[in-house]
């Protein structure tokens, strides 16, 4: 399922007016997750009418451009699969999903973003592990994740939709 976005913008009379909407063309799904990028904001590009569509690229970027922020709905797939299946889904989105050095490579998953985050679980369930401790989060719980390292497992036997919001933030550099 591709995430249904409405976009906004400012025409030349400075009349506001729907830019977009409809399935974001920012959907990949490589087997173990799915990510539907849905808005990137970059203060070094302003574009009030929306002229540009930030995720209509052929790669996207865990964190936002310095300054600024993106919005994304992530689908997390139990962690059931096999490991090599896992490899290969992983090998297959680093082409168009860009993690820079926020991923660890001998810890899969765990990783460290110069982000403030809010996730917001919309359905499902995961648990978010921290350097100390986890925590089990269901549909409705919010998270305020301060550029902490960290994973999320999808440990139960169904997916674990998420609505993430990355603000980069120079208190997490």
């Amino acid at each position: 399922m591709v995430t249904r976005r409405v976009v906004t913008g400012i025409d030349a009379g400075g009349k506001s007016y729907f830019v977009h909407d409809g399935e974001t063309p920012g959907h990949l799904d490589v087997g173990i997750f799915v990510n539907d990028e849905i808005w990137v904001d970059d203060p070094s590009h302003p574009d009030p009418g929306a002229t540009q569509d930030p995720v209509a690229v052929e790669q996207h970027h865990l964190e936002p451009p310095t300054g600024g922020s993106v919005c994304r709905i992530f689908r997390f797939e139990p962690e059931s699969a096999e490991p090599a299946a896992i490899d290969e889904a992983a090998a297959a989105a680093a082409s168009r999903f860009d993690t820079g050095d926020a991923m660890e490579a001998d810890n899969p998953g765990m990783h460290t973003t110069k982000t403030i985050d809010y996730g917001i679980v919309l359905s499902g369930e995961i648990d978010l592990e921290l350097d100390e401790g986890e925590v089990h989060l269901t549909a409705g719980d919010v998270v305020v994740q301060r550029g902490t390292r960290h994973a999320w497992r999808n440990s139960s036997g169904e997916p674990c939709v998420m609505a993430f919001i990355l603000i980069a933030s120079p208190n997490y550099a």
